[in-house]
């Protein structure tokens, strides 16, 4: 039995749909289930998990492979196989503020932002400083509310944050669910694993 880990939220749907169209046999997943662990057709077995703890899983080998955001990827790190990406689901990852610009050369701002890892090295390659305000929800109210001068985190329609007077200053990155794999469950698995990812290619939903 092979365990895939799913991740609850916004990566969840479009992971679904990736692998039904892959071939497995994934009918009743969607945003409302609430079960956390069972069995498929196919000789899977499907974990429900948040997005940060899934890299945990995978990597400990509790799960062989799975889906979670190139964010959470990104900020967690971990050794981790990464064949390849969704083509749906995409979002992309920026700095928000309410001014216009970003800071000037020598300037000194607060960043709030629940990638500190991820802002640290971005500021890094900066002539601005900045003071990372570590935060776990409602980014956005931080530029609004006068806790932090910008803010990073993920963008997908743009809409809330023009409904609230935030700009988006700059895109940082491209982020997509990404199909991590545990190193030893490859060698174990390594034929229906490289059959999986062909599937995910030849219909279109990974690259």
């Amino acid at each position: 039995m092979i365990r895939l880990a799913l991740p609850k939220g916004r990566n969840l749907e479009p992971a679904v749909a990736a692998l039904r169209r892959a071939g497995l046999d994934l009918d009743g997943f969607g945003a409302a289930d609430r079960r956390l662990w069972v069995a498929v057709p196919g000789g899977f077995e499907v974990l429900l998990l948040k997005d940060w703890d899934l890299p945990l899983y995978v990597e400990y080998g509790v799960a062989d492979l799975g889906v979670v955001g190139s964010d959470v990827l990104d900020e967690a790190g971990g050794d981790l196989l990464v064949p390849v990406r969704l083509t749906d689901g995409g979002c992309r990852m920026s700095l928000i503020g309410r001014r216009p610009e970003l800071p000037g050369p020598g300037e000194q701002v607060r960043l709030a932002t629940k990638y500190p890892r991820t802002a640290r090295r971005l500021v890094a390659r900066r002539t601005w400083g900045a003071e990372i305000v570590a935060l776990s929800g409602s980014i956005e109210l931080a530029p609004l509310l006068d806790l932090a001068d910008l803010a990073l985190d993920i963008v997908q329609t743009g809409r809330t944050l023009a409904d609230n007077g935030l700009l988006e200053l700059e895109t940082v990155a491209q982020v997509a669910p990404s199909l991590v794999i545990n190193r030893a469950s490859f060698q174990r698995h390594r034929s229906t694993l490289n059959d999986l990812i062909g599937r995910l290619e030849a219909a279109g939903v990974a690259r």
